[in-house]
């Protein structure tokens, strides 16, 4: 008998986390993947979600891919000293 209250709060916590099973990206609206998609166009999740939703975001005539920017490479090195 000591042990039902532990038993209870395994089972009321596997009843809570049981049900997170949907995918990561399925509440987002297809806009935002394909925003997405302009900023990362190699991301393995983002491509997934793509294909899955059937979007062909790739095809539409406002699609720029940020990819061949350097955002995010340092254009000269900077020593600190």
């Amino acid at each position: 008998m000591k042990y039902l209250p532990n038993l209870l709060v395994l089972i009321f916590c596997f009843g809570i986390f049981s049900p997170s099973f949907a995918g990561i990206y399925d509440d987002w609206p297809d806009d935002a993947i394909c925003t997405w998609l302009e900023q990362r166009p190699n991301h393995k999740g983002y491509l997934a979600e793509n294909n899955k939703r059937k979007l062909n975001c790739f095809n539409r005539e406002n699609f720029s891919s940020r990819n061949d920017f350097d955002f995010f490479k340092p254009k000269e090195q900077i020593y600190m000293y």
